[in-house]
């Protein structure tokens, strides 16, 4: 029999009810909703986003909507996947510190693409959201650390989706269970060196985590039968200490994992964003002409991300030397200044006088506070700053209207201003998904 924790978790997600969900997380689900659309809209210009894209929806007929710049319909779980390499390749989709990973992005476009072709309402989007929601940030924190190597993207992240999409075609607890322990027997082996070597197949973990999600929903329907007690039996070969089933259901109805997440302005690894803030502080005190060196003092997990020459956008986004090269060079750190084009002869000589060393206070600290101090030795003297937490999570959030100015940076250059401004507004209700599918594309 599959464990009272597990059972808990998928009768939470079935049985989740608009009326039972506070006020607060509604509206910030329909926040994440707007961001994580945003995130898609603006990624699915990336040449390789693009390139799949077109090529499912011409070679497979179907009414599930591929967002974004080359628009066009395939089945859903094409569409699902797709939409969900778009919001990962930018590295400016929402995450969770505690499940250590980008719970939204695993859940939303599987959700989107079923949704959308079966009518579904408001009400009904919303609540099958938070479910999805919910399900993922607690199945991350049951397995806790993952072992050495494993990139969090592609993992727990399709339990959250099939839990969503589940709840958003009214299935009962037990069929909702079933299609969770299936959607844990599609976790992926991810490697985090795939992000650090700029291997871009890591843009393709989540998409996969979603496309899994649909299949292991049709499975369940079908009459497929899932692994008693799937979900920790698949997952816990990925634990490094061993997986807390207890987890699964802790705080239920109570403590709503939805409020604890994060947003992101600096388009890379959320770990160089403590190391970002800080240089954005230090911004006016320095000229990149006169900078001889800078020491980043971090927490492990971010002190790793010290390649000092990336080859292409993605190894740039985990690299710390290069962000804090860029950041000097260019002023801002959004998309443009982790482009390809911004991997210049200049850009990786400064990156090379950039080094990175964890510091044990900074690391006692995390996961809850995850900070850095930047030191930069220059011509005219040093300067340093020390970032106890990166804004855009609890300690130092992000009003509203600073996350709406980023959507609309990223989302206008794609689908126009005025559209812009009207995806925002629908998905900040949020209206139905097919009226948000058919704003967001072109």
């Amino acid at each position: 029999m599959a464990t009272e924790h597990e059972r808990d978790l998928a009768t939470f997600a079935a049985d989740l009810e608009t009326d039972a969900i506070p006020d607060r997380v509604r509206d910030r689900a329909g926040l994440t909703i707007a961001d994580t659309l945003g995130a898609i809209v603006a990624g699915s210009t990336d040449d390789a986003v693009g390139a799949l894209a077109r090529r499912w929806t011409d070679g497979a007929s179907g009414e599930a909507t591929v967002l974004g710049a080359e628009g066009g319909e395939t089945v859903p779980p094409l569409a699902a996947l797709c939409n969900g390499a778009a919001g990962t390749v930018l590295e400016l989709d929402e995450g969770h510190r505690f499940a250590a990973g980008h719970p939204a992005i695993h859940v939303l476009p599987a959700l989107l693409a079923d949704a959308e072709i079966g009518y579904v309402d408001s009400d009904a989007f919303v609540r099958s959201f938070v479910a999805g929601y919910e399900v993922a940030v607690r199945t991350a924190r049951a397995l806790g650390a993952l072992r050495s190597g494993y990139h969090p993207h592609g993992v727990w992240g399709a339990v959250g989706g099939a839990a969503a999409v589940a709840r958003s075609r009214g299935l009962d607890p037990e069929t909702t269970r079933s299609a969770m322990a299936i959607a844990a027997n599609y976790a992926q082996h991810t490697r985090f060196e795939a992000a650090t070597e700029g291997a871009t197949v890591r843009n393709v973990y989540a998409g996969m985590s979603n496309l899994a999600a649909l299949v292991a929903v049709d499975q369940a329907e079908a009459g497929f039968g899932g692994l008693e007690n799937g979900v920790s039996r698949h997952l816990e070969h990925a634990a490094a200490d061993g997986l807390d089933e207890a987890a699964l259901s802790a705080g239920l109805n109570e403590r709503w994992e939805l409020e604890h997440g994060y947003f992101k302005i600096h388009a890379a690894c959320r770990y160089t964003h403590p190391t970002l803030d800080a240089m954005a502080a230090l911004s006016d005190e320095l000229d990149p002409a006169t900078v001889e060196s800078v020491r980043v003092e971090t927490y492990p997990a971010a002190a790793r991300l010290s390649e000092s020459r990336p080859r292409n956008q993605l190894q740039a986004k985990f690299s710390i030397p290069f962000a804090v090269a860029t950041a000097l060079l260019r002023g801002e750190t959004g998309p443009t200044a982790f482009a390809d084009e911004a991997i210049t002869p200049e850009a990786i000589a400064l990156a090379e006088r950039v080094t990175v060393a964890v510091d044990d206070e900074i690391a006692a600290r995390a996961p809850e506070k995850r900070g850095a101090r930047v030191t930069v030795e220059t011509a005219d003297g040093r300067f340093s700053r020390e970032v106890v937490a990166p804004r855009g999570g609890e300690h130092d959030p992000f009003d509203e209207a600073r996350i709406e100015s980023k959507f609309r940076e990223l989302v206008a250059p794609v689908i126009g201003e005025e559209r812009a401004a009207t995806l925002w507004e629908s998905a900040r209700a949020p209206e139905p998904p097919r009226v948000l599918c058919t704003l967001a594309r072109r």
